[in-house]
């Protein structure tokens, strides 16, 4: 039994020789169709920059241009969050890689564009191309030779897509290589080879993640030698280097680069002789392109060498790559992980977009707005306010509880002060209950005003958070310009507590009255209807109803003298707290004439598409 070779071997590998369906080129509006012959060619296909198609549902003509768009309604809620991005964040949004998400979610099955990048030249990537697509079980393939042959153009790039080889198609310019491979097949895959300066002398420069994933192209554009340079955005790419320098330069991209999220979708490919302990993680691998090819040719010369090919092709690395490009593959009805690279890149871009805006904005603002020094004095006199009016709550609200008139209101002394019972407490409240902090208020809302910075609580609403517009919101609504919590709070106190307390001391006044006589009347009758019963036995009844009313009273009155203290107390407190958080509010927030814009339309749109992506998966 033959030795196992390699994981792209598939049994129905399909042969150059077999007649080749009707294929899509999403790099161009035009839908072709591959021709079998009896040689071998190259098809060259123009690169419309940042435009992608989806195959119609019928054939047209390689002239015509496809306007339809046929999303799967799954991905059509995606589709359209997407669509919407590019007005968030033009900035930072790259519209080609925009354009390549959108096309993708117009299929089912996407095409996954993969870049193999040299290190300022093609040859080495364009070998490691070849043997990751290479079948060992047929001889050396016209494609191959193909492709070898733009190593005397390192600069030129190069589409590889799955098909057979057909002729060539005049009047385009990128050259276009079908190959049957399974790893194409199987992946959806098409690989663009081309090149990435690593002539990075400068240190100061930047690079971010479009420096991989949206690599240049070089075509030409005329007879004349002239060429153009085009922007061809790929879902993930391999970086192909050689020897130590295309490690450092390799190092040095990847280290300098702004990679954020996007560092998976991104491996290197180095070729380099290590220790097998070495040659391969999650970033990079290390490969021996030589030891790969004349293991593949070996092999190819003679199956009797497999064992030596066996031993070459693990010892060389490639397998580590090509397992990588097979890791592509997504599973069946979930998003193709690599779009979904891709989309939440975008979304991430767009959101720093918005939020650098937001920054923006914010910095205006300030400048606009009051300084932070009369800021900083204003928050510190609102500290002090409340430090006087608590001191005044507690001091205050002790000497009216301690007044002749409160003390009056004793729980025996209710049969002739209970009349009094609302008056009392109301002048308590309007004499004693933060008088001098109400004032104190007005005063610095005063200064509030004179400083520009607004006091009123629907302007304060408009830029505060949702905590203290919650706090601003709990009080009725006021014309006045000053914070109005004090006062609000004493209405409330007159309105609903005095009363109820006016109320209950009637209640126990006529409980104590009505008890003590109908116990006074039946002990009165117990003694005219029993003979023998003496007057000190009868009048028992009518103490014990006298005691338990006027227990019963006590108990009531004096529970309700101290629960209704205590309220006064804390809702004094509650009121400061409010109050202060309000000044608080408006010395850090008040002044700022522009809306809020955390709800813009831009945030919006970014979690709509946050969202549809997650019920995409």
């Amino acid at each position: 039994m033959p030795p196992k070779l390699r994981g792209s071997l598939a049994k129905s590998l399909p042969r150059a020789g077999d007649k080749a369906a009707a294929y899509y080129c999403p790099s161009c509006a035009t839908r072709r169709r591959t021709l079998s012959t009896r040689r071998n060619g190259i098809i060259s296909a123009r690169l419309e920059a940042n435009r992608l198609t989806p195959p119609p549902s019928r054939p047209i003509t390689t002239s015509s241009v496809v306007h339809a768009r046929h999303v799967p309604p799954r991905l059509r809620e995606l589709y359209e969050a997407l669509n919407q991005i590019q007005g968030v964040a033009t900035e930072q949004v790259n519209v080609s890689r925009l354009q390549l998400a959108l096309r993708g979610l117009e299929s089912e099955a996407p095409i996954i564009r993969v870049a193999v990048l040299g290190l300022n030249d093609a040859t080495a990537a364009r070998k490691l191309v070849r043997l990751l697509l290479a079948d060992p079980l047929n001889t050396r393939e016209s494609w191959e030779d193909t492709l070898d042959a733009y190593d005397s153009d390192p600069s030129q790039g190069v589409l590889i897509r799955y098909g057979e080889v057909s002729e060539a198609v005049p009047n385009n310019l990128l050259p276009t290589i079908s190959v049957p491979s399974p790893i194409l097949k199987n992946g959806n895959i098409e690989i663009l080879v081309s090149t990435i300066g690593a002539e990075t002398g400068s240190s100061n420069a930047h690079f971010t993640a479009d420096t991989f994933l949206v690599p240049t192209v070089t075509i030409p554009t005329s007879h004349s030698g002239r060429y153009n340079a085009v922007r061809y955005p790929v879902h993930r790419t391999i970086v192909c280097g050689r020897g130590v320098d295309g490690l450092v330069a390799y190092n040095g991209l990847v280290s300098r680069a702004d990679l954020k999220k996007e560092g998976s979708s991104i491996y290197g490919a180095i070729d380099l002789a290590v220790s097998d302990s070495q040659k391969s993680n999650d970033r990079i691998a290390f490969v021996d392109i030589d030891r790969a090819d004349e293991a593949l040719g070996k092999f190819r010369e003679s199956v009797q060498n497999a064992s030596l090919y066996e031993r070459g092709w693990n010892g060389s690395g490639v397998q580590a790559v090509q397992d990588w490009l097979s890791s592509l593959r997504a599973e069946e009805g979930a998003l193709d992980p690599s779009l979904k690279s891709l989309i939440l890149s975008l979304v991430d871009a767009a959101e720093a977009g918005v939020a650098a805006d937001e920054k923006q904005l914010t910095q205006v603002r300030k400048a606009a707005t009051v300084s932070n020094e009369v800021r900083e004095n204003l928050d510190h006199s609102v500290t002090e306010w409340a430090e006087r009016a608590h001191t005044e709550l507690r001091g205050s609200l002790e000497e009216g509880f301690a007044t002749k008139q409160w003390r009056g209101l004793a729980w025996w002394k209710l049969f002739w002060h209970v009349d009094d019972v609302a008056m009392i407490t109301s002048e308590i409240l309007e004499k004693k209950y933060l008088r001098r902090a109400e004032k104190e208020v007005i005063w610095t809302a005063g200064r509030f005003n004179e400083a520009g910075l607004a006091t009123q609580p629907e302007k304060v609403l408009q830029v505060a958070d949702q905590t203290t517009k919650d706090a601003i919101n709990d009080k009725p609504k006021s014309d006045e310009p000053w914070p109005t919590q004090i006062t609000a709070s004493r209405n409330r106190l007159l309105e609903s507590t005095v009363p109820s307390l006016q109320a209950l001391a009637q209640r126990l006044v006529l409980f104590s009255m009505s008890t003590t006589t109908l116990t006074s009347a039946l002990s009165a009758l117990t003694y005219v209807s029993v003979p023998t019963a003496s007057v000190y036995e009868t009048g028992t009844i009518a103490a014990v109803g006298l005691l338990y009313a006027l227990r019963r009273q006590q108990r009531q009155w004096d529970s309700a003298r101290t629960f209704w203290e205590d309220e006064v107390r804390e809702e004094g407190r509650t009121a400061l707290i409010k109050t202060e958080e309000h000044l608080h509010t408006v010395v850090h927030k008040g002044g700022q004439k522009t809306e809020d814009v955390t709800e813009s339309e831009g945030r919006k749109t970014i979690d709509r598409a946050r969202k549809a992506l997650e019920n995409v998966d």
